[in-house]
């Protein structure tokens, strides 16, 4: 593993603990990495400082740098062609699902189902906009059971709408990385979404590795759909014991 990644997983652990804090403190730090030595992490922190990631404001007192706190995004050509005719029509949206967790997934697909979530007024208009610029807009993918959906995703433009009334878990048309993630697996697993759920648990292995997703906040965000219970046992999973983990495999063997 060379530096430079390195140190970004370091400032991505600090960013995903930290959250939102204008500044933060070197005791905030000591308590994210108990086990290393004062003078390691004061050594980390002066390169993570000359690297640009945050400014010391006074000893032991720093605040992080706006532009590289944004997470690098990989949108889609297909992405890309629909935000610019949604920027054009005024419609509120936002984009979610692969393209904004794109740089954590192992294998990323050639072609798949650009998830777009639209103000729920402005449904009809936006599936007219996106039809007429040749795109295939769907609003569930278990609706097309009988297709290949393979061979429909590798010849056309899929787009997957659903609806909204609230836009809180997005900037700049772009689902936040832990709406994004709720989103994909919500649809992988109650919908017909064309992904492993394999590849959407080792996504996940490298969001939480590389410190990108906020747990407690992907737990909280969960509520909007009702995944709470899902959140929570995929976040805390790793706590429970082997034990209680075939003790709840009984329990619903018995209910089944």
């Amino acid at each position: 593993m060379n530096q430079l990644f390195t140190l970004e997983e370091k400032f991505n652990t600090i960013k995903a603990n930290i959250g939102e804090k204008s500044l933060f403190y070197f005791t905030d730090i000591q308590r994210l990495f108990p086990e290393k030595k004062k003078s390691s992490l004061y050594w980390d922190m002066s390169k993570l400082v000359a690297a640009g990631y945050m400014t010391r404001i006074r000893n032991g007192v720093y605040k992080f740098n706006e532009a590289k706190t944004e997470t690098t995004i990989l949108l889609s050509a297909i992405a890309k062609k629909a935000m610019h005719i949604l920027n054009e029509t005024g419609f509120n949206y936002y984009v979610s699902g692969i393209d904004i967790l794109a740089k954590y997934l192992h294998h990323i697909p050639e072609s798949y189902p650009v998830l777009i979530f639209v103000d729920r007024i402005a449904l009809v208009e936006v599936i007219d906009v996106l039809s007429e610029n040749s795109f295939f807009v769907t609003l569930d993918m278990k609706l097309h059971e009988s297709i290949d959906i393979s061979r429909l995703i590798d010849n056309m433009e899929p787009i997957l709408i659903k609806t909204t009334d609230s836009f809180s878990f997005s900037n700049n048309n772009l689902a936040t990385t832990e709406k994004a993630f709720l989103d994909l697996f919500y649809e992988i697993t109650r919908g017909q979404y064309p992904l492993p759920l394999q590849e959407l648990a080792r996504m996940y292995q490298n969001l939480v590795r590389n410190g990108t997703i906020d747990q407690k906040k992907l737990v909280k965000t969960a509520y909007v759909r009702n995944m709470q219970y899902d959140m929570r046992y995929i976040v805390e999973s790793k706590y429970v014991s082997d034990d209680a983990l075939k003790f709840v495999s009984f329990v619903k063997e018995g209910n089944s």
